[in-house]
């Protein structure tokens, strides 16, 4: 029996985030990517959302190697819990090697892989599977796509990209390598889908550099700040270049910031003119200084958002300040951005954001740009990828108005099994997966009872009921209501005795449901619903 191609989206497809994509043929298996999902604002207390790799751990004897397309946390990030569980060669560019092999030592696993350098347009055999990477264009150096040659035909892996053809930092993406790698034919393309829902063609990198140079050139005596992703090095280079025109200082303040432009230089991926950096707290003039910090997405701990706060052991935001936010705010994040420019203002500092001036664009293309691949590249079958679920469909809607036959394009989920023999594309049943949670050190552990447990805290709060009973679980004494989040204990005083009469009552009926009784109570009385925590105590 002729073997098939199974390709199986662990994450990725339905949301931004935790990308991770198994291919299988036969006894062997390679996976694309591994990458986290930063938290929704009603997952309270997670820290990240990792992909389900259980299918991966149940099978890794079949595994042959894990290939990255570039180093961004959606991509590379969930590897160290892998990690934890199974051992395989991780293969990468150089740019993204080095911050992984950074998180892995961070986590101590770096003993549990191999980590192995990819070249442009040279191939890695991996069992069946022979890999071949091409450049293309994103907002992190050294970001490729991958061709796939498997034994029923090619695939090819976009990974993240766009259509840039002045790109900061020169990259590319390399269309001609892709069609000389493909002159075969592509059975099948998993194309990125972030921005399948804007029309034309994502701007040039080159628009920033030129926005932040006028905004210096206007800047005088103004000391200016620049908050921006740590990973887009290709903009810190444009920065700095522009800081070093207009005689500026350039002092960084984040803790990922100053490891990845450390780690930047040492690779020799920034290129840095002498005596530009200078320590946060030297003593420059303020129309001498430029600070690039960590923070556009308003994150608790980054540099920017402690400035907002006041919280910055070092920097005082105020008046005089020119504060450039050049980060798209990632969906979700709108009000804790939002929040931290309230702040920033009401320091006094100038603040430029996003509808104010194009101090940031995309990594991701346009309709235009996915459309001009889905024709440079002519699979026969499509699968949108990396994208929440309208962007998916938005992508195959385009794929049909490129001529492509409806049933030859798959919008899939996480957790789908696509497969082929070569010549035709199916879906079977589903693997059963969820969100891997991490909260602190518990990896895993913090199910959906907890999160709901835990919306309901936030949203109602919760109620301990104190029963005191004697050795044969018989109600002696009054019972005490302890509430937090809910009602105000000292203005409610005739609905927690009507609830400690509900106690009494469901003694008196010879029924020991309390939990469920005082939830009834509480929603029949309130219209809300408080986690309610019966506590015996025996007397």
């Amino acid at each position: 029996m002729a073997q098939k191609l199974r390709i199986i989206p662990l994450g990725g497809l339905g949301e931004i985030g935790k990308n991770m994509t198994v291919y299988e043929y036969g006894r062997n298996m390679i996976v694309v990517d591994c990458g986290v999902m930063f938290p929704e604002s009603d997952m309270y207390g997670i820290d990240l959302v990792l992909p389900d790799y259980n299918y991966v751990i149940q099978n890794q004897d079949r595994l042959r190697g894990i290939v990255l397309t570039h180093a961004h946390m959606d991509h590379i990030a969930a590897l160290p819990y892998l990690l934890r569980h199974v051992k395989a060669p991780i293969y990468g560019t150089p740019l993204t090697l080095g911050l992984v092999e950074r998180q892995l030592r961070e986590k101590n696993v770096l003993d549990r892989a191999a980590l192995l350098p990819l070249t442009q347009a040279q191939p890695v055999q991996l069992g069946p599977f022979r890999v071949t990477p091409f450049a293309v264009a994103h907002s992190i150096p050294d970001s490729v796509g991958f061709v796939i040659d498997t034994p029923v035909g090619t695939v090819v892996h976009t990974g993240d990209y766009k259509l840039d053809e002045t790109p900061a930092g020169g990259y590319k993406t390399d269309l001609d390598t892709l069609q000389a790698l493909t002159q075969g034919g592509v059975l099948a393309m998993l194309g990125d889908s972030t921005n399948a829902d804007r029309p034309g063609r994502t701007p040039t990198e080159r628009v920033v550099a030129e926005t932040i140079d006028r905004l210096l050139a206007e800047a005088g005596n103004q000391r200016v700040i620049i908050a921006t992703f740590s990973s887009l090095l290709a903009r810190l280079q444009e920065i700095m270049r522009l800081a070093h025109k207009y005689g500026r200082k350039v002092a960084l303040t984040g803790r990922s910031l100053i490891e990845n432009v450390n780690l930047a230089r040492e690779l020799g991926y920034l290129d840095v003119p002498e005596g530009l950096l200078v320590d946060v707290e030297a003593h420059i003039p303020p129309s001498k200084m430029l600070i690039l910090s960590t923070g556009s997405q308003g994150e608790p701990r980054s540099a920017l958002n402690q400035m907002a706060n006041d919280l910055h052991r070092s920097l005082k935001i105020g008046p005089g300040d020119l504060i450039i936010i050049s980060g798209g705010t990632i969906p979700g994040n709108e009000e804790t951005v939002g929040g931290m420019l309230n702040k920033l203002f009401e320091r006094g500092a100038n603040v430029i954001y996003g509808p104010m001036a194009q101090v940031h664009v995309s990594g991701h293309g346009s309709r235009d740009e996915l459309r001009a691949m889905i024709e440079t590249v002519k699979p026969r079958y499509l699968i949108p990828a990396h994208g929440e679920a309208r962007h998916l469909y938005l992508h195959a809607q385009l794929a049909a108005e490129a001529g492509m036959p409806d049933d030859h394009v798959f919008v899939l989920r996480d957790g789908a099994q696509w497969i082929t023999d070569g010549e035709n594309a199916w879906t079977e049943e589903s693997i059963a997966i969820d969100e891997v949670l991490v909260d602190g050190r518990l990896i895993g552990e913090i199910g959906e009872i907890v999160m709901r447990d835990r919306r309901r805290l936030s949203q109602d709060g919760f109620i301990v009921a104190l029963i005191p009973i004697d050795a044969d679980k018989r109600l002696i004494g009054e019972p005490q209501i302890v509430s937090r989040g809910f009602v105000y204990l000292n203005g409610a005083d005739d609905l927690l005795a009507s609830a400690r009469q509900e106690i009494k009552r469901q003694y008196r009926r010879g029924e020991r449901n309390v939990q469920r009784a005082l939830e009834d109570f509480f929603y029949r009385e309130t219209q809300l619903r408080p986690v309610v925590l019966p506590q015996y105590v025996q007397v």
